[in-house]
């Protein structure tokens, strides 16, 4: 097959060209069915831009909400650390057992 980019000759078998690296062989993430051109499946129909644009911003939502875990027990650390002197350390080191039994 000749990419339609740089006009290099590639094995049929390839996904990529060998030389420029331009998709030639696209996959659908739904069917798993193979095709020389993008856009949407020849089988099932999926537009693959938009299931790409889908998975993206879930893939972005989770990493917030991974962020924003964190932070809260960043906020939580601290908090413990700063009424260690009122509770004698208790309330700290029950937020570090607490901490180690979480799943």
């Amino acid at each position: 097959m000749q990419c339609p980019k740089c006009g290099v000759d590639n094995p049929d078998t390839v996904q990529f060209c060998t030389r420029c690296h331009e998709t030639l062989l696209w996959k659908c993430p739904k069917c798993w069915h193979q095709q020389r051109h993008g856009g949407s499946c020849e089988r099932c129909g999926l537009n693959f831009a938009v299931f790409w644009q889908v998975a993206l911003e879930r893939q972005r939502e989770e990493d917030a909400r991974v962020e924003l875990d964190r932070l809260k027990g960043r906020g939580s650390m601290l908090l413990q650390i700063l009424l260690a002197p009122f509770t004698g350390g208790r309330s700290l080191i029950g937020f570090f057992v607490s901490m180690f039994r979480r799943p």
